[in-house]
């Protein structure tokens, strides 16, 4: 946007205009005055025409004038820039209004043609006098019949206006009364609403902000310490393998070493020791990679505070999120692993705001793995009497239908993309659907949840001119629909 607008107020290096005329002073103060007269000429004339609309609001092609009033602006625009750019060559500002006006004015034609049917369709002066003729005779003969029933009636009306005139009163109070209740009860609604909102927007944005705070800390002080050990690994790998070589050659030229060397060999068991020390390094380059990958997610999650826009990959915010709860993943004493599938498509990089759309992607798989232990609790707990033997979860039915957790992405009408996370949860019933996006509704037991995720998420997906939709039935599993544009609009 920068570069846009340097290059339209920047000279680029032209020349003006004025050299066109040699600075010929007679020249120039000609093209002056004559661009200047126009000018003005141009910008008076859509005066007059504002002045007729307001005064003739009758006048039935009003918005046709108000489009020359424009197309006549632009002109005179156009005319100034000619002045402008005597001493200064920011000829692309000045072909830019000229492309203004030529669209003002090509839509202009355009629209005026259906419009000279109707205009000539208008009837004449001389139309309307006859008609204005006739419709005086029919009022006057419409008054004199008027007349002589209002003498008829006035007196019943002068006596019903009087009885009823307290009584009416009393109504159009009582209708103000009522009318300035409902008001206020409904701007008290919405303020009460707007509020809420609010207030949970601050609670979890300063949550989110001093989790990402701490994420990143966390980040960065794990990273120094690993990065070290992990760098210094190979080294002491080879080291290791030197000082092991090295032994093996003393056992070859001296195959029997004294007492004391051959009592501290069987003491520390050497040749167990030449065989798991290398995997013992194999199994800490292996550990020292995990926590680099799990470094590398808390970094790229703890993003919360960004606030600019910018183009990333959504699989990568989606796989460091899953990195992120992988231990509610794996199997529990209590409930079954959860597996997830990733049906991923050729995404282009999206323009988002990278943490708030990361914390989207952690509150709706929350409420999946949540939905999956649920539907676990529900189906091995004793109190489910009310549940059929269908319903109920054996270890058969866990093996041939496992937890899952479904996530495909793919990009839809070239303009948007669309991510669908899917689970066989419990599901939702009716009356739940219609209050999950509110603020602080919450199923869980008190101290559980805020009532705030899918809120925010909501709001977040709003401001991202997306839409967050969903697909839920009790004990069939819930499935969130995001669709954000690939280009967000800052504005």
């Amino acid at each position: 946007m920068l570069e846009l607008l340097q290059s339209l107020f920047g000279d680029n290096f032209f020349i003006p205009h004025g050299h066109c005329y040699l600075w010929k002073p007679g020249l120039v103060w000609l093209h002056i005055a004559s661009d200047s007269l126009i000018a003005l000429a141009y910008y008076s004339i859509p005066i007059t025409l504002v002045y007729f609309v307001q005064k003739r609001q009758d006048f039935p092609f009003k918005w046709i004038l108000l489009l020359f009033g424009g197309f006549i602006i632009s002109c005179g625009t156009t005319h100034v820039m000619e002045v402008w750019t005597l001493w200064h060559p920011t000829y692309w500002l000045s072909g830019f209004l000229k492309f203004i006006t030529a669209s003002i004015s090509v839509y202009t034609a355009i629209a005026l043609v259906p419009l000279i049917p109707q205009a000539l369709a208008l009837p004449s002066p001389a139309q309307l006098e006859v008609a204005n003729r006739q419709l005086s005779a029919e009022i006057i003969e419409r008054k004199i019949a008027e007349e002589a029933l209002l003498q008829a009636k006035a007196e019943l009306e002068q006596r019903v206006e009087e009885r009823t005139f307290e009584l009416r009163q009393a109504t159009l109070q009582s209708i103000a009364t009522a009318a300035t209740a409902q008001e206020q009860a409904t701007k008290l609604e919405f303020t009460l609403r707007e509020l809420q909102q609010t207030q949970a927007q601050l609670v979890q944005s300063e949550k989110m902000f001093s989790l990402g705070q701490m994420v990143a800390g966390v980040a960065h002080e794990i990273n120094n310490p690993v990065g070290f050990i992990y760098s210094n690994l190979t080294y002491a790998n080879e080291y290791a393998l030197d000082l092991l070589e090295l032994v093996q050659l003393y056992q070859k030229y001296y195959p029997q070493p004294p007492a004391d060397i051959q009592s501290t060999i069987e003491a520390i068991e050497l040749d167990f020791i030449e065989k798991d020390l290398p995997q013992i390094f194999a199994s800490m380059k292996i550990g020292a990679e995990r926590i680099n990958q799990i470094v590398l997610s808390l970094r790229n999650f703890s993003r919360l505070d960004e606030a600019n826009i910018k183009q990333v990959d959504i699989h990568e915010g989606i796989d460091s999120t899953l990195l992120l709860l992988q231990y509610r993943l794996k199997p529990r004493p209590a409930h079954s692993a959860i597996h997830i599938i990733k049906e991923y498509g050729n995404l282009p990089k999206v323009q988002c705001y990278v943490g708030q759309l990361n914390q989207v992607f952690m509150n709706v798989l929350t409420n999946a793995i949540d939905a999956i232990d649920e539907l676990h609790k529900l189906r091995t707990s004793k109190k489910t009497a009310f549940l059929d033997k269908d319903a109920r979860r054996s270890l058969e039915d866990i093996q041939d239908n496992p937890s899952t957790i479904c996530i495909h992405t793919e990009v839809a009408d070239s303009m948007n993309v669309i991510i669908r996370i899917a689970d066989n949860g419990c599901g939702m019933t009716e009356e739940i659907k219609s209050k999950i996006f509110d603020p602080f509704f919450t199923t869980k037991p008190v101290g559980s949840g805020t009532g705030l995720g899918m809120s925010i998420s909501y709001q977040i997906i709003e401001k991202h001119n997306g839409h967050l939709k969903f697909i839920s039935a009790p004990l069939q599993g819930t499935e969130f629909i995001i669709q954000i544009p690939i280009h967000i609009n800052s504005d």
